[in-house]
């Protein structure tokens, strides 16, 4: 039989050091205090962003093709990528039917003929104590390598009335670990979303938030 004994407090004790023993965080009445562990991963630096269009520069999405996606993420070797998220900000659209698609595919697809990404992949960390192994592209303007076993993990229509303009509200999209299906990417695999219109395609942003493991770490 097990027994864990915990040291109560209101004010907990810091370690600055690591490899030493502690006693389990609790307060007065011995609740243990747990943190969530996508908190740990991001502690630890190994939470990270990237961004697809900045500031006042979106991306004139590309024409739906297929292996030309609007905005990827490369899951490097030895590493596991879990997505926690992805917003689709729409800027500009018409009054054709705008599609996002939301994939993965079980290959890395490379970057084919495509630009980095606007911003990052930077840790969330802001002491950026931990590089990115993976890789964010956007608009291919020439094919990909085809993914293997592309699947859907989340996808919109949307039928605009009017083409937006000034003063209207801007669509943004976001789309959560729990919507996604909780995916995990070990690598080499690839995260892409296409973002196409029928007749003349959306400007507009692609935010990614994602964690890093090692693979040898779970597998």
């Amino acid at each position: 039989m097990s027994d864990i004994r915990v040291v109560t407090g209101t004010v907990p004790v810091r370690k600055t050091a690591d490899d030493g023993f502690l006693s389990p965080r609790a307060i007065r009445d011995g609740s243990l205090v747990v943190l969530p562990w996508y908190d740990a991963l991001a502690l630890e630096g190994r939470v990270f962003s990237a961004q697809n269009g900045d500031e006042t520069t979106p991306l004139s999405f590309n024409a739906l093709a297929a292996n030309r996606p609007s905005a990827w993420i490369r899951a490097a070797t030895s590493t596991i990528v879990i997505p926690l998220g992805c917003t689709v900000t729409l800027e500009a659209a018409t009054g054709t039917v705008t599609e996002i698609d939301l994939r993965i595919a079980d290959n890395d697809i490379g970057n084919g003929t495509s630009t980095a990404a606007s911003v990052g992949p930077l840790s969330m960390k802001t002491s950026l104590p931990i590089a990115a192994t993976s890789v964010v592209r956007h608009l291919a303007t020439a094919d990909t390598t085809a993914g293997t076993n592309e699947r859907t993990i989340w996808r919109a229509t949307i039928q605009f009335a009017l083409a937006t303009a000034e003063g209207n509200p801007f669509p943004t999209f976001d789309i959560s670990r729990e919507m996604m299906g909780y995916p995990v990417l070990v690598g080499p695999a690839t995260i892409m979303v296409y973002v196409t219109a029928t007749t003349t395609v959306p400007t507009g942003f692609v935010t990614w938030k994602w964690a890093e493991i090692p693979t040898n770490s779970v597998e």
